[in-house]
């Protein structure tokens, strides 16, 4: 855990610029979008053109993610340009093996033109007159090709300068190590990678059977859940949003649309809703509209410093409307994989018991876009909803919508005050609580030493009577990932166990007044 929450403070800066990417895309969405009407309204090829980029420019950012995680495991104090070049030709290396080594019949989905590398001629008489795609292996890939720079890194740093190869200067003995490793890695993936998408395609096709069932749909929630935080959702969306398993329908003039958002589209444009088109969108009404806000100002009512909470406020305030407008739950789901991961697996099952309640009780309200990307699609957003308000036949559905969310962003908020008041810490009973605690207690130099404790999310902030008294040392032992001094005090960074510490401390001290 203690690894955990120093991984958290390394990708903090990742999720945030994929928060901003996400705003980018979303405007650009609203303001180019004809369903929505905005770009009727502006006759303008300036703001249009501006909007254009920020929507390109946040979807790309959204589609290669991971690159941003890459860039920023191995990034280093000393030699980050090093490490960061290294890990880049480390990525292409591996991407290239794994469109060459893997075989060709897995699922289209398991394939992606990452960073536009493909492979449409070759002398390899097997692979002549067909396209060929890196494997799409998301947030995995990513992370062992940065154990693999970050191995070889250490490994240069500490070669013989006098060896056989000599004359060739560290840092390209780096980048060489690097590649090797990550042409061996994308070997391993092009073998075992395959048995991941079987596993997968059996998820699929078992949901498949009836997709009418709740408890598939349940299933279908909680895979879709995890796969997105992974990037590695196109493989379970593409077949429902767009292929068979979503169903299909034949429309008046005997075009066939399949896919639960392509019928739903086609139904909508020819004001014939029937069936139950949606199902596989209408919880992300719900998750973006009310979960991500619930969550959003959970994680506010942890902030103690009155200091901090008008700092924090806007930030939440943001973040909601954020939400409400163009849907944020990557980023927050990211957040919390790395932040609280049990809170991140609560929410994960809530999703998927979302997917199948709306199932068993018929709910539909789907998504009426032509985007083909479910990487940069975003459902479920206000935008959309308004755009139905108008139709009767929708009413009865926004209604109930309207009740389930209100209980969904209050079980999120207290769901998220429980996490960290209760089981951020020690939720077998192990004894780690009290250790932490106590360990916490001398580091800070005593009791005594303590004039005011305060807490959010993410860090402790203390204020001490005899800074000299404090054990910076045993703090990092502990698993504070930074100690920063502020004007109030010290900001000690304890992740999500920041607001338990806080909590007993507290307690101690009122004993001890007592």
């Amino acid at each position: 855990m203690k690894n955990w929450r120093r991984l958290f403070e390394i990708v903090r800066f990742p999720i945030e610029v994929l928060f901003v990417a996400f705003i980018l895309t979303g405007v650009g969405n609203v303001l180019t979008n004809n369903i929505f009407g905005i770009v009727y309204l502006i006759d303008n090829d300036y703001v249009k053109m501006i909007a254009e980029i920020c929507m390109k420019s946040g979807q790309f950012v959204i589609v290669n993610f991971p690159l941003l995680f890459l860039i920023r495991l191995v990034a280093r104090k000393n030699g980050s340009s090093v490490t960061i070049i290294s890990a880049l030709l480390g990525y292409i290396a591996f991407l290239a093996t794994t469109m060459l080594v893997t075989r060709g019949d897995l699922t289209s989905t398991s394939y992606s033109s990452i960073l536009g590398m493909n492979l449409s001629k070759s002398s390899i008489v097997s692979y002549s007159g067909v396209t060929r795609y890196p494997l799409q292996t998301g947030m995995l890939g990513i992370g062992v090709i940065a154990f693999g720079t970050l191995f070889a890194f250490h490994l240069t740093k500490n070669r013989d300068e006098y060896g056989l190869f000599s004359f060739v200067s560290k840092e390209v003995s780096c980048a060489m190590k690097v590649v090797i490793y990550s042409i061996l890695i994308g070997v391993v993936f092009s073998f075992v990678w395959p048995y991941v998408i079987a596993v997968i395609d059996k998820l699929i096709s078992f949901i498949a059977v009836d997709t009418t069932n709740p408890v598939n749909l349940t299933l279908y929630g909680c895979l879709d859940s995890l796969l997105s935080t992974l990037n590695l959702g196109t493989l379970i969306r593409s077949p429902f949003w767009y292929g068979m398993n979503g169903g299909s329908w034949i429309g008046m003039a005997g075009t066939v649309s399949t896919g639960d958002v392509s019928v739903w589209a086609a139904q909508i444009a020819a004001d014939s809703v029937s069936g139950q088109a949606g199902r596989f969108i209408t919880p992300y009404y719900i998750l973006n509209l009310f979960a991500m806000p619930g969550l959003i100002w959970g994680m506010y009512s942890m902030e103690t410093n009155p200091l901090n909470r008008p700092k924090m406020r806007m930030l939440c305030i943001l973040a909601t409307i954020v939400s409400i407008l163009f849907g944020t739950m990557l980023p927050l789901e990211l957040m919390l994989l790395f932040l609280a991961p049990l809170l991140f697996l609560a929410h994960i099952a809530c999703t998927g018991i979302l997917f199948g309640s709306l199932q068993a009780f018929h709910i539909y309200l789907g998504f009426n876009s032509t985007e083909v990307s479910t990487m940069t699609a975003l459902p479920g957003t206000l935008p959309e909803l308004i755009t139905y308000i108008s139709n009767s036949t929708f009413h009865t559905t926004i209604l109930f919508m309207m009740i389930v969310g209100a209980v969904v962003l209050l079980l999120y908020f207290f769901m998220t005050r429980f996490y960290f008041n209760a089981l951020s810490v020690d939720l077998f009973r192990t004894g780690d609580k009290d250790r932490l605690v106590k360990g916490a207690l001398k580091a800070l130099g005593g009791i005594e030493n303590i004039k005011a404790l305060e807490s959010n999310c993410f860090a402790l902030t203390v204020a001490v009577y005899e800074p000299e008294k404090m054990d910076m040392a045993r703090l990092k032992r502990l698993g504070a990932t930074r100690v920063v001094e502020i004007k109030t005090g010290f900001q000690i960074y304890f992740g999500s166990t920041s607001t338990l510490i806080r909590n007993e401390i507290n307690k101690e001290r009122r004993n001890i007044e007592n």
